[in-house]
């Protein structure tokens, strides 16, 4: 099997439509994705996107992010 055939695992993370907006499911906890304390349930779409891309950032980086905090820009 050459290397360009071998599949990319799925990612952790996904976005779904919940029954009250978007929510960010975590595929290792089989639940909503967990952000600081919270859950990321109840988003808006925008809200989901931005979630999804800083977990998958932070996990790289190992750190959680908190719900509601961006980054600040320099």
């Amino acid at each position: 099997m050459k290397e360009r055939d071998k599949a990319f695992p799925p990612s952790r993370f996904l976005i779904r439509q919940g029954t009250k907006g978007w929510m960010v499911y975590d595929r290792q906890r089989k639940g909503p994705a967990m952000v600081g304390t919270s859950l990321a349930v109840n988003l808006t779409k925008q809200q989901a996107d931005h979630i999804e891309r800083t977990l998958m950032a932070e996990r790289e980086g190992g750190i959680i992010p908190r719900l509601g905090k961006r980054p600040a820009s320099s």
